[in-house]
């Protein structure tokens, strides 16, 4: 009897090493899932921001290309870095003897296209981006047809072609780069670019313009 009442008063209670080594378990599994979090985080962070900027460089090419279709002329000059600055001239619809621009020119500053000196899309960049965060263009260009092109094929075609189809059929290429620099001394610098593209005829460019009418 009193070997067992013994053996129960030593099995009250947590010793000191018990107590310790629990700590350490839950320390360690604490820690493990906070990095786990933030990974997750960095990551939903990283995916948004790219989604962001495939909305973006998108919209930057098929708006340019709208443009172009419905346009009588084009004037390229060259603009900061590997851009290009894109004056677009249009039928005034109201008015048959008149004609509009609109121009397009690569905001390196703030890295973002503008409009008659309006951003293209008010909302880019995003107004939310943490420090460390930003968007870069590398090339915003406009060139005639198999002149810029990773294909060779295209760039022998053009030579085959009539001087007017070369004239009016442009191809659109924008680049652009998502930063995320290290805040940190344990984190890494981190980017990631991509190229938008698209070709496009300016199918009024060879058509005689009068009066509002094609003829």
């Amino acid at each position: 009897m009193l070997a067992l009442r013994a053996k129960l008063v030593r099995d009250e209670g947590w010793t000191f090493i018990e107590a310790t080594l629990a700590v350490v378990i839950m320390s360690i599994m604490v820690l493990g899932l906070t990095i786990v979090l933030l990974a997750f985080r960095e990551h939903l962070d990283r995916s948004w921001a790219v989604r962001a900027m495939d909305q973006y460089g998108n919209d930057v090419v098929e708006n340019l290309a709208h443009d172009l279709r419905n346009a009588v002329d084009v004037v390229v000059r060259p603009g900061p870095g590997n851009t290009n600055n894109i004056d677009i001239k249009f039928l005034n619809p109201y008015s048959h003897d008149r004609f509009e621009w609109s121009y397009w020119k690569a905001d390196m500053r703030n890295g973002c296209i503008t409009v008659n000196n309006r951003p293209l899309q008010p909302f880019f960049p995003p107004r939310n981006m943490k420090r460390g965060e930003s968007y870069a263009i590398e090339q915003f260009t406009l060139s005639g047809y198999g002149e810029k092109t990773p294909n060779s094929w295209e760039h022998d075609d053009k030579f085959r072609r009539s001087k007017k189809f070369n004239e009016a059929a442009l191809d659109i290429r924008f680049k652009i780069r998502y930063y995320r620099n290290a805040i940190y001394t344990n984190e890494r610098n981190w980017s990631y670019g991509r190229e938008y593209y698209n070709r496009v005829y300016m199918r009024n460019k060879n058509l005689i313009v009068k009066k509002g009418i094609t003829e």
